[in-house]
């Protein structure tokens, strides 16, 4: 848990350097949870952070169809009990990089993360 904290919190940092305002963070909703709500002046960003340690796979390659329907549910409950929910908005990924003693040292933004899916369309499929 400790390695999920400080992925999340390095995650949020980097967004914060690229001119991203962190609106919320771990909201929590049945079947689903948003590791970060931000907003850019492009519109509302919903966050996945994934961590890796050496030698495990990139971020990107764990991001699947599962993962896409589990991120859109949680998307659109939370967008649906706040005001301004026809803002638009999108996924990124922020992947953690962590040496071996689980500590973040370095971060990538990932715009567009499903792309790869065939399923994926950009704003709400």
């Amino acid at each position: 848990m400790l390695r999920g904290r400080a992925a999340e919190d390095a995650a949020a940092e980097a967004l914060r350097a690229a001119g991203f305002t962190v609106i919320e963070t771990n909201a929590r909703f049945v079947g689903s949870e948003l590791d970060i709500i931000a907003r850019d002046p492009d519109g509302l960003v919903f966050v996945e952070v994934r961590a890796r340690g050496p030698g495990d796979v990139e971020p990107s390659a764990t991001l699947g169809s599962t993962k896409l329907r589990h991120l859109l549910k949680g998307a659109r409950l939370w967008l649906s009990r706040r005001a301004g929910a026809e803002t638009p908005w999108r996924f990124v990924v922020v992947g953690v990089d962590l040496d071996e003693a689980g500590r973040p040292v370095a971060t990538t933004i990932i715009e567009d993360p499903f792309v790869h899916l065939p399923e994926f369309h950009h704003g709400d499929p």
